[in-house]
């Protein structure tokens, strides 16, 4: 987007870059700072890589039902959100460091701005569908997707997603510029490898959550009644969405500047949760009028 050039070694125009980084950087000395809690540092980021690897496994791709299942799973992905934000600031506080601490702080203070407005938003979409279940929300939107209905609610969802991702303008508690590598930079070798492992399996996760809340899943014309072939064409259209979701969140992040922290939680505070408060609220007159 911005007309760089990057590495074009790996694999064709270098689209096998990111793997080569990540084995060449988990064969890396790992380093261990002496004050660090090495509990934490050690076990912490297989849980951290662990939330949104099992959130994924809620999210239905080659067909209306997913791998696992609960009637209340929408549930269980806030507190996967939770969770990964719980151990990204205790992996930063187990460091340290004094990068590492302010940005924990920030951290802390970012995840309280926009957590209201993302669950309001995740919500939305439950209210529509009547059902708290991902694979329920996304069945019910056969014949109009909830991006029409409540297009503030997936708005409000692509902007708290970059927070949770850390991506600009919301990437204040990792501000390269300001504090080195924010909450990562005592983290080296394996550690860091698997740490952003998981912040890209958190962007495929989250892209795909909207994919199901917003977008009718792997919903889509099928033309065939052979179930292999159904299947293929869901995979198909539900890649075909989330690359689109990815992509958008890549523009954003691409085309803005980071803000402030104070000017985060302003925004979030009394723009984006107003917002989806009132979204929520048509969504209720909709579906119980």
């Amino acid at each position: 987007m911005q007309g760089r050039r990057g590495p074009v070694v790996s694999g064709p125009y270098g689209i096998l870059q990111p793997v080569a980084d990540f084995f060449k950087l988990a064969s890396k000395e790992e380093i261990v700072p002496a004050e660090g809690d090495r509990f934490v540092l050690r076990w912490g980021p297989a849980l951290y890589f662990a939330a949104p690897a099992i959130g994924i496994a809620f999210i239905p791709v080659l067909g209306f039902q997913a791998i696992l299942y609960h009637p209340l799973d929408l549930l269980f992905m806030l507190f996967i959100l939770a969770f990964s934000t719980l151990m990204a600031a205790m992996l930063g506080f187990a460091s340290a460091g004094r990068y590492t601490t302010i940005a924990v702080g920030r951290l802390v203070v970012q995840y309280t701005s926009y957590e209201v407005p993302l669950i309001v938003s995740m919500i939305t979409p439950a209210v529509l569908a009547r059902s708290l279940s991902i694979q329920g929300v996304a069945a019910a939107q056969g014949s109009m997707w909830y991006i029409v209905t409540a297009p503030i609610a997936f708005a409000v969802f692509v902007i708290a997603s970059l927070a949770e991702l850390e991506k600009p303008p919301f990437d204040i508690p990792s501000a390269k510029t300001e504090i080195v590598g924010g909450w990562m930079t005592e983290f080296s070798g394996n550690t860091l490898a698997y740490v952003k492992l998981t912040k890209s399996l958190s962007y495929v996760f989250l892209s795909a959550l909207a994919v199901s809340l917003f977008l009718g899943g792997p919903g889509g014309p099928i033309l065939t009644s052979t179930v292999a072939l159904q299947q293929v064409l869901y995979a198909i259209y539900f890649m075909v969405k989330l690359f689109a979701v990815g992509f958008l969140i890549f523009i954003i992040r691409t085309a803005l500047a980071r803000v402030r922290i104070d000017q985060a939680a302003r925004l979030f505070w009394t723009v984006i949760t107003p917002l989806s408060l009132a979204q929520l609220a048509v969504a209720i007159f909709i579906a119980f009028r």
